[in-house]
């Protein structure tokens, strides 16, 4: 457990200090370097029992690496209708059939796309790297290795989602499917994250959690054969979760929610964002009748990335508010203007913004105590396999 706490509280540590106090885009450069090669380190060192789907994913490698290119194209490869993943395996091959070169390959996709969608759109990169290994979306990638490439692909597909742009989106998430096919829900979704958010909305998600609580027996041997042949009611996946597992992103949620207005008089296309974390959150509860659902979940919860830095940001002090108090001192130096009304308004406009400075660091303080929390909950139910972390 301890390799994972302490590479999230160098996250932590580092990224308040380098980026919060010194903040430049160079500082943001260093700092995703530092704690990418740290994490890819931690991806190509491990055994192979580290990881609960990691030793399958080994064997199947060994397929690519017997059977070539053939093998790939072949109905016998389990993964044929995943082309793209198929392929990636059989480029990594090309360079070493051994689990380290499989690993660099896996820890290169995944860390890379991802550290450069975090430097490109996140609004405090320090944050989101803290996001990424705290939420545990760094531990999946030690082992639901498919799924994880896929959600690193669809990243990118976000900022279209937040313009409206379809086809760039739709294309995006075409190429995630190759990679997992639960991707497809991402299609419908685009649909659902253009609609009007308001108590009518609100109302009409609990209506379908509740018949989803009260149906979802009846209704999914009739869709499940045709997509998940494996996922059928009383197996593993139709179990549910327990109440711990929802708690996070249904309390992320909330936050979201609270923060609406201020987050789209900071940015309208946050609107978009704002339903994913919903959808995130609605499938999470999900889960408490049937775990397959987390699947999905977990393709969403990377927006917790974008937005939770958004939120930090909306309680910052805003550069016209620094702008107003650096004129109001220098009025007072110079003594421009009724002296004593200057200074009065002075320290009015300094008390006002020490109050927010300090509002901005409490939330600081709050993104940084429950992402521990949720690591040291993900870590200690260790539903992953990640723990303990062993050296092959």
């Amino acid at each position: 457990m301890a390799p994972y706490l302490i590479l999230a509280l160098a996250a932590a540590v580092l990224g308040f200090f380098l980026c919060e106090l010194h903040p430049s885009r160079r500082n943001d450069l260093i700092l995703i370097v530092l704690l990418s090669i740290a994490m890819f380190a931690m991806s190509i060192l491990r055994a192979a029992s580290v990881g609960v789907d990691y030793q399958m994913y080994l064997n199947y490698f060994a397929e690519i690496c017997e059977g070539g290119l053939p093998f790939v194209f072949s109905k016998a490869n389990t993964y044929w209708r995943e082309i793209g993943y198929s392929l990636l395996e059989y480029v990594i091959s090309l360079f070493g059939t051994s689990q380290t070169a499989y690993a660099t390959g896996i820890a290169l996709v995944c860390l890379g796309l991802n550290a450069v969608f975090v430097y490109r759109h996140s609004s405090s990169v320090w944050l989101s790297m803290f996001v990424f290994i705290s939420f545990g979306i760094f531990g999946y990638t030690l082992c639901t290795i498919r799924h994880q490439i896929a959600i690193a692909i669809f990243l990118f597909a976000l900022p279209y989602l937040q313009k409206k742009q379809f086809i760039p989106y739709c294309l995006i998430t075409l190429a995630a499917m190759t990679f997992h096919k639960s991707m497809f829900v991402l299609i419908p979704m685009y649909f659902l994250a253009q609609l009007a958010l308001t108590w009518k909305t609100y109302l009409f998600y609990t209506v379908c959690l509740l018949a989803y609580f009260a149906f979802s027996e009846a209704v999914l041997p009739i869709i499940t054969p045709d997509f998940y042949e494996g996922y059928q009611v009383g197996s593993y996946y139709m179990l549910g979760r327990d109440i711990p597992t929802v708690v996070i992103p249904v309390l992320f949620f909330l936050v979201v929610a609270l923060f609406q207005k201020p987050l789209l008089k900071r940015n309208p296309q946050n609107l978009p964002l704002i339903k994913v974390s919903l959808y995130c959150a609605v499938l999470f509860i999900m889960t408490l009748k049937h775990f397959i659902f987390q699947r999905f979940a977990l393709i969403l919860l990377p927006v917790a990335m974008l937005l939770l830095p958004e939120i930090n940001r909306c309680i910052a002090i805003a550069p016209e508010q620094q702008a107003e108090l650096d004129s109001l001192k220098q009025a007072v130096k110079s003594g421009t203007g009724n002296k004593k009304v200057n200074l009065q308004r002075y320290n009015e406009k300094l008390a006002q913004l020490k109050d927010k400075r300090a509002m901005y660091y409490a939330s600081i303080g709050f993104i940084l105590f429950f992402g521990f929390l949720y690591m040291g909950w993900i870590l200690s139910a260790n539903r992953l396999l990640i723990v303990p972390y062993t050296l092959a």
